[in-house]
């Protein structure tokens, strides 16, 4: 998250959302499994953020963030991800993790 934060700090908000969504992914991968297991959540960190948009077991808060973190940008370069640093806090939250 250190670079997140740094790059974010930048005007980066592309990068920082990539390094946002890997230390996102990793949290996951330690609180609800992302890997290759039938009992992983996902196969992929972005494939668990992705489904944790959608599911409902989460809080919309946390489903919210996840969406916007794997928001694809658009052709103007623009992403609904305007703070990753802070979606990536939000899931952190929700998780325990600091």
């Amino acid at each position: 998250m250190a670079e997140a934060r740094a790059v974010q700090a930048e005007g980066n908000i592309g990068r920082a959302r990539t390094c946002a969504r890997r230390a996102v992914g990793m949290a996951m991968r330690e609180k609800i499994g992302i890997g290759p297991s039938r009992r992983d959540y996902a196969s992929t960190f972005i494939n668990g953020l992705y489904r944790m948009a959608e599911d409902h077991a989460f809080p919309e808060e946390v489903r919210a963030a996840a969406g916007r973190l794997v928001d694809r940008s658009k052709t103007d370069r623009t992403s609904a991800a305007t703070d990753p640093v802070q979606d990536a806090e939000i899931i952190f939250k929700y998780f325990g993790v600091e």
